[in-house]
């Protein structure tokens, strides 16, 4: 948003009202979406989902609302961009006749590679030789489609209403995948996905269409691709924290609410006393804090830029994020995964295949004693930063914010 707002475009960001406070610090436009959700993730069904259950976070009629904020707020696009969870957009272009793209952070093209979800995938994935490996091919191939459909279902009897009172045509019952009439902004859309080629190559089966252009990160760089020193100034209780002994590990969880954030962040104040680290808790959403008191080598840090602080951490605990996975090897860093749905579990295991993890755990089953084991081969083992550390010049070299630019400049001359 910011670079195409400097290269002279007019930009509106439309979301989460979670979103409008750093929107407004960088000066972006913003239309906030009806929801907060911190309050969903923190409700009956967000505790569900964090863990792993199928459950509806979005209700109709919170679906509705955000349908008709987002079509007021599009009047006059030339080009629509979104994400995976708001791939509902695809009926306000249509209803806008504007073009459309599709920025993810995760997979979301079919291909023989892997499930939905379950990558990695091999560094190069062999040709289909026998039938059991076709089939496996084929059924993930088709686990993209049954996701497709199962969500389009979920959410068609709002989305047809919502078509209607735009005049346009209902959809068949498999949704946009089974129309044969899509109009021509509408398409085979452009799907870019918003991660490294080295971090997770692009499969060969994908359609032309779907590209990998690289992360996007917002701090500033040099021409080089180093990242320029952070202007961040930390409270003086923080930095006598990080001169007072060896670099520590950070835990944090973002925007994560466990069922049990007390109980987790006793088990991390445990692991690290076991592991003998230092360690940076930060609470997030979830509050994830022991009730007991802490130890001095144990420090509370509400708010800091990850940009300022990774670069001086031993290691990192972290929910497997598709940003905070990436931030983490930006900055050198290695790190293991504490996940809990969705596509955490995946990017931990892509971490241990990049061979800057030694594990990937599971909220649901996680121990002191086996976080322990992970931080102590994270300090105990100069593997993991190597490798991290050579990661990290790679992606220097790559600026995934000017081929995401360059893409949409080119949609937008061909609309």
């Amino acid at each position: 948003m910011l670079q195409l707002q400097r290269r002279g475009h007019s930009v509106q960001l439309i979301g989460s009202v979670n979103f409008e406070a750093i929107a407004t610090a960088y000066g972006v436009p913003f239309v906030p979406l009806p929801g907060d959700y911190r309050q969903l993730l923190g409700s009956k069904q967000g505790l569900e989902l964090m863990q792993g259950k199928p459950v509806k976070l979005v209700s109709n009629q919170l679906l509705e609302a955000m349908l008709t904020t987002a079509d007021a707020a599009i009047a006059g696009t030339d080009l629509l961009l979104v994400t995976p969870l708001a791939l509902w957009g695809y009926h306000l272009a249509e209803a806008e006749g504007c073009a459309l793209m599709v920025l993810s952070p995760i997979p979301i093209i079919a291909t023989g590679d892997y499930a939905f979800l379950s990558f990695p995938a091999p560094a190069e994935s062999p040709p289909p030789s026998g039938l059991g490996q076709r089939l496996s091919r084929r059924l993930n191939r088709l686990s993209y489609r049954s996701v497709s459909l199962l969500k389009w279902r979920q959410d068609s009897r709002v989305i047809q209403a919502y078509r209607r009172s735009k005049g346009l045509a209902a959809l068949p019952w498999g949704g946009a995948l089974s129309r044969r009439d899509a109009p021509a902004n509408l398409a085979d859309p452009t799907v870019l996905h918003l991660f490294s080629p080295l971090v997770l190559p692009r499969p060969a089966d994908w359609k032309q269409s779907a590209s990998v252009a690289g992360y996007c990160f917002l701090e500033s760089r040099s021409a080089a691709g180093e990242i320029l020193a952070s202007s961040y100034r930390p409270a003086d209780d923080l930095q006598q924290f990080l001169d007072a002994g060896s670099r520590p590990f950070y835990a944090g969880f973002g925007s994560m609410i466990p069922r049990d954030p007390a109980g987790l962040g006793s088990v991390l104040v445990d692991a690290a006393r076991l592991a003998g680290q230092r360690l940076i808790l930060s609470p997030g959403w979830g509050r994830v804090l022991p009730r007991t008191a802490l130890p001095a080598s144990v420090y509370v840090l509400e708010e800091c830029p990850h940009s300022w602080l990774f670069p001086q951490l031993q290691g990192a605990i972290h929910h497997g994020g598709a940003g905070t996975t990436a931030t983490t090897l930006r900055h050198g860093l290695p790190s293991t995964v504490v996940a809990c749905f969705a596509d955490q579990p995946a990017w931990g295991r892509s971490l241990e295949r990049l061979g800057v993890s030694p594990a990937t755990h599971r909220l649901a089953t996680l121990s002191a004693e086996n976080l322990a084991r992970s931080m102590r081969a994270i300090a105990d083992k100069p593997s993991f930063r190597l490798r991290a550390q050579a990661l990290q010049q790679g992606l220097g070299r790559e600026d995934g914010v000017a081929k995401v630019v360059a893409a949409i400049e080119a949609k937008l001359s061909a609309a």
